[in-house]
């Protein structure tokens, strides 16, 4: 096992742990979440501050990302291919269907959004750059379970808790893996209320240079927006992906 830096390591958390609350946390709040003393974590959170990777407001003390993520966060997408290649192929989407369109790649059993397109009109539903959802209830998480190895697959089946998150979450490990038969067979993936309730996601695969699935495009929105469309919603993503792939160097058929 690598070794770590004690330090760096709970400094990362901090950062994990601000990333992951929906509201600025105060030192008590941090703190509840090791177990050292509240000066080392005062002190963590200074160094933090100091280098603008937190922010800490100065009227209510509490803490938030700082301003250097975001920098970061800017230099991920230039420094990848998303805002050479693929950044115009969500702004389509977007422009084409109405609805938010994201690009997501697969961490573990999560997938994480890295990169989002947000229409003006039509906003049903906010989401951000590094969101993280459960692969196995997700369009966007499913594309990349669909498209793994077998022996992977079979391993990920048996080891992920298929969690019930809505009255539609496949629960079933049988009829999960035939579910994901059906998504390579289809190449595009659908989220029907099995995350949240109310919400449809429709998702297709990007492919690499080497034929593998780098990434997942796709869009979300209220079912009552997107369920009408359905079907021409599903041609312009399995078109996005195609276009993406090819950006990207994927081998031709």
């Amino acid at each position: 096992m690598a070794q770590t830096i004690q330090s760096l390591d709970r400094g990362l958390k901090i950062l994990n742990i601000l990333g992951k609350s929906e509201k600025p946390l105060s030192l008590n709040e941090i703190t509840a979440h090791f177990d050292i003393d509240r000066s080392s974590i005062f002190r963590l959170l200074g160094t933090l501050v100091q280098n603008n990777f937190v922010y800490q407001d100065s009227e209510t003390k509490k803490y938030m990302l700082g301003f250097k993520i975001m920098e970061l966060s800017g230099a991920f997408g230039e420094q990848t291919k998303i805002e050479k290649f693929l950044r115009p192929v969500l702004k389509y989407v977007s422009e084409k269907t109405m609805m938010n369109t994201h690009l997501a790649v697969l961490d573990g059993l999560e997938v994480v959004f890295i990169a989002v397109e947000q229409p003006r009109q039509n906003l049903s539903m906010h989401i951000s750059v590094g969101t993280r959802e459960p692969a196995f209830a997700t369009a966007l998480g499913k594309i990349f379970l669909a498209f793994t190895s077998e022996n992977d697959l079979k391993n990920i089946i048996l080891s992920v808790a298929l969690k019930k998150y809505t009255a539609n979450t496949i629960t079933s490990r049988s009829e999960y893996q035939k579910h994901l038969q059906d998504i390579v067979r289809q190449k595009f993936a659908i989220d029907n209320e099995e995350y949240r309730k109310g919400i449809v996601c429709i998702a297709t695969p990007v492919f690499n240079h080497r034929g593998a699935v780098e990434y997942s495009i796709g869009i979300s929105g209220a079912k009552e927006q997107i369920s009408p469309k359905i079907k021409e919603f599903i041609s312009i993503i399995k078109e996005a992906g195609a276009e993406a792939s090819r950006l990207l160097g994927m081998p031709s058929p």
